[in-house]
C-alpha cells in the first residue's frame, strides 16, 4: 500500500462562538478500516474519549505529527489518516482546540494522543495539559472526529503496523471478494444467456432488485429480489437522475464507480440505490441500478454490493458492446439484402433463395414497399445516424407479426412490409395504405413535421419488391414537386400515373417543353407560377391574385402576358388544359430522369 502524499498547514487559531455541528462521517475507502473495527484491537481498546460520532470514518494509513507540518497545502490532504501526536502537543489550552480544529479541515480520520513514558496517567491533572486535553476533547466532539487516548506502550511504530496490518488485510479480503464475483459474472457472460442472464446473477450475488438501462434511457433488464416485495421498475426507472452529458469523472480512470443515492419512487417512499455507469472506452453504454431492500441500507452489505455493481458494470458494457457488434452485422447484412431486393441485383433465384431463408423472406408473399424521406435523414450534423439507426429499428419493430425488412438507402429509409390481405389488390392496397399511416405517427416525433412516407402498389415476390420500391420512389419525386399529403401512395398520384407511358415519349417531351419555354423565358419566368394559380383557383381571378399577394390589375396584366407569350388566350378551357397537361409531362419527366440516374449501375471507368 502506497502511502499518501500528505502535507501541513499552520494551526489555525481557536475559533469564538458556538462549536459547529459535526460533520457527516465519509464513507470508508474500499482499503480502509473504520475506526470502529481499529478499538476493538487489544493495542486500542478503551482509549477513545471523544468523538464517538465519527466511528465509521475510515483509516488507511497513520503518520506521526511531525510528518504533517511539512508543505503547507490547502485541500483535505489527511482523508483516511490518523494522526499520532504526544499528548504534550495538546498542553497549551489555547493551543489544543487550533491544532484539532486545523487537522479536522484537512480531512483527519482519526486523532491518536499518545501519553510517553513518565508522564502522569490521570489526564486532568493541571501539571500535566489537563486542561489542554480537555480543550481538544471539546474540539473533537464538536467535529465528530475521534480521539484516542494512548498508552505508552501505542508508540507511533505499533500503531502504525496495526493499522497497516488492519488496511491491508482489507484490501485483500475486498480483492478476494471482487474475484469471486467477477469469477461468477464472468461465467454466466461466458455462456451467452445476455444481459437479464447477468442481471439474475446480480440479484442473486447481493439480493437487490436490478435495473439496467441503454444509453438512451431505455429498459434492458429487471430482476427483482426475492427477499420480500420489490420495486416498480417504472417507478424506479422515473425517478433516476439524469445521466451527465459526458463521462462523469467517476469513470476518468478507465473504471466504474457505483454511487449512493435516495430515488423518491412515490409520495413519502425513498429508496437507496447504487447507480453505477455502464462504460466501454469512455463511451457511455447505459446504467446499472441496484435497488437496496433498506433504506439507509447495513454499511457492511453496502461495501459488498459497490465490489458487485462495479464488476458487473465491467461485464455488463462487454456483453452489451458485443451485442452491438452483432446488430450492426445484422443491420449490415439486412441492409445488403433489401439494397439487393429494390433493385433486384440476384445473380439467380437459387442466389435470392438461399438469402431469402436466411432473412425469412417469403419469395412467393406480397409486399408493399414504403419509402421515409425527411430533412433529418440527411447527412448532416454529428445525430443524423443515430437519428437514421433509431428510426430504422422503430420501423422494424412496428408490426411484430408478419415479415418486415427495413434498410437505410441512400437519406431515405426503405420499409418492406408483407401484406396478408389475400389475393385481392385492392385490401393489399388499403393495407398498404393503413401500415403507412401508421409508420408516419410512429416516425413523425423523431424525424419532425416534414417526413413524409409514400408507398407503391403491392407485388409479388422479389419483382413485386423491386417495382414497388420503383412507385414508391417516383411518388416520392412527384410529392415533393406537388405538395401532395405527407402519406401518399403511387394510386393517390393518378394522374401521373396515366401519364407515366405517355411523358416517356419523344412528342410528349417537346410538346412540354414548347409549351412551357416562352413562359419561362417572359419576365424572368414568374408567368408559368401565375399561370398555375390562376388555374388552381379554376379560373378566379380575384382568388388567384389574393393568393399570390398581387393587384388585380397586375394579374390581368402578367395573364395577359402570358396569352400573348402562349400565342392563344389562357382564359379558355383549351390553352389552360394544354398548360396543365405540359406542366404535368414536364414534373413527371424531371422526377422519372432523376430516378433513373439514381437507379442505373455506375458506368465502367475508361480503360
Amino acid at each position: 500500500m502506497a502511502q499518501p502524499s500528505v502535507s501541513a498547514t499552520t494551526p489555525a487559531p481557536a475559533a469564538s462562538g458556538p462549536a459547529p455541528a459535526p460533520a457527516p462521517a465519509p464513507a470508508p475507502a474500499g482499503d480502509q478500516v473504520p475506526v470502529r473495527t481499529l478499538l476493538a484491537e487489544p493495542l486500542l481498546r478503551g482509549t477513545l474519549v471523544a468523538g464517538a460520532s465519527g466511528l465509521d470514518r475510515g483509516v488507511g494509513w497513520c503518520l506521526p505529527l511531525s510528518e504533517t507540518r511539512t508543505d503547507p497545502g490547502t485541500g483535505p490532504d489527511l482523508a483516511g489518516v490518523a494522526v499520532h501526536l504526544p499528548v504534550t502537543a495538546l498542553a497549551p489550552p489555547d493551543e489544543a482546540a487550533a491544532l484539532v480544529a486545523g487537522l479536522v479541515r484537512r480531512g483527519a480520520a482519526a486523532l491518536l494522543a499518545w501519553r510517553p513514558r513518565g508522564a502522569a496517567a490521570d489526564p486532568a491533572d493541571a501539571d500535566l495539559a489537563g486542561a489542554g486535553l480537555a480543550a481538544a476533547v471539546r474540539a473533537a466532539d464538536a467535529a465528530g472526529v475521534p480521539l484516542l487516548e494512548l498508552p505508552a506502550e501505542a508508540d507511533y511504530r505499533a500503531v502504525s503496523r496495526l493499522v497497516g496490518q488492519k488496511a491491508l488485510a482489507q484490501a485483500a479480503h475486498i480483492l478476494e471478494y471482487g474475484t469471486r464475483v467477477h469469477r461468477t459474472l464472468a461465467e454466466v457472460l461466458a455462456h451467452g444467456p445476455g444481459i437479464p442472464a447477468m442481471a439474475h446473477a446480480i440479484v442473486g450475488l447481493s439480493r437487490c432488485s436490478v435495473l439496467i438501462c441503454d444509453a438512451e434511457g431505455e429498459r434492458l433488464a429487471w430482476a427483482e429480489t426475492p427477499d420480500g416485495p420489490a420495486p416498480d421498475p417504472d417507478a424506479v426507472q422515473a425517478a433516476l437522475p439524469a445521466p451527465a452529458p459526458r463521462a462523469p469523472d467517476a469513470v476518468l480512470d478507465g473504471h466504474a464507480h457505483a454511487a449512493e443515492t435516495e430515488l423518491a419512487v412515490a409520495p413519502g417512499v425513498t429508496l437507496n440505490a447504487l447507480i453505477t455507469p455502464v462504460v466501454v472506452g469512455g463511451e457511455p453504454f447505459g446504467r446499472l441500478v441496484m435497488v437496496e431492500r433498506t433504506c439507509p441500507p447495513d454499511p457492511h452489505d453496502l461495501a459488498q454490493h459497490r465490489v458487485v455493481a462495479e464488476h458487473g458494470a465491467t461485464l455488463i458494457g462487454s456483453e452489451m458492446l458485443r451485442q452491438r457488434s452483432v446488430r450492426a452485422a445484422e443491420e449490415r447484412a439486412r441492409g445488403d439484402f433489401v439494397e439487393a431486393l429494390v433493385h433486384g441485383r440476384f445473380a439467380d433465384p437459387h442466389e435470392l433463395g438461399a438469402r431469402a431463408r436466411h432473412h425469412d423472406f417469403d419469395v412467393d408473399g406480397h409486399y408493399a414497399v414504403h419509402v421515409v424521406s425527411a430533412a433529418a435523414l440527411l447527412p448532416v450534423g454529428r445525430d443524423y445516424l443515430r437519428r437514421t439507426v433509431t428510426a430504422t429499428r422503430t420501423a422494424q419493430t412496428l408490426e411484430p407479426a408478419g415479415c418486415t425488412l427495413t434498410a437505410a438507402i441512400g437519406s431515405t429509409i426503405v420499409v418492406i412490409r408483407q401484406v396478408t390481405a389475400g389475393p385481392d389488390p385492392l385490401k393489399q392496397r388499403a393495407e398498404a395504405a393503413r401500415f403507412a399511416e401508421r409508420l408516419h405517427r410512429a416516425l413523425r416525433p423523431q424525424l419532425g413535421d416534414d417526413l413524409r412516407v409514400t408507398h407503391g402498389r403491392p407485388g409479388g415476390g422479389a419483382a413485386g419488391v423491386a417495382a414497388g420500391y420503383h412507385e414508391a420512389r417516383l411518388a416520392m419525386g412527384l410529392a415533393w414537386h406537388t405538395s401532395a399529403a405527407p402519406v401518399c401512395g403511387y394510386d393517390d398520384l393518378r394522374v401521373f400515373a396515366a401519364l407515366k407511358d405517355v411523358a416517356g415519349s419523344a412528342e410528349a417531351k417537346s410538346f412540354a417543353q414548347e409549351t412551357l419555354a416562352p413562359l419561362r423565358r417572359a419576365n424572368g419566368g414568374d408567368l408559368e407560377q401565375i399561370v398555375l394559380a390562376y388555374i388552381r383557383t379554376s379560373g378566379n381571378l380575384n382568388a388567384a391574385a389574393r393568393e399570390l399577394g398581387m393587384h388585380r390589375n397586375t394579374m390581368l396584366y402578367k395573364l395577359d402576358r402570358a396569352s400573348r407569350a402562349l400565342r392563344m388566350d389562357i382564359r379558355s378551357a383549351d390553352a389552360q388544359f394544354m398548360f396543365w397537361l405540359a406542366l404535368h409531362i414536364d414534373t413527371l419527366t424531371t422526377v422519372t430522369g432523376t430516378l433513373a440516374d439514381e437507379m442505373a449501375p455506375p458506368a465502367a471507368a475508361p480503360r
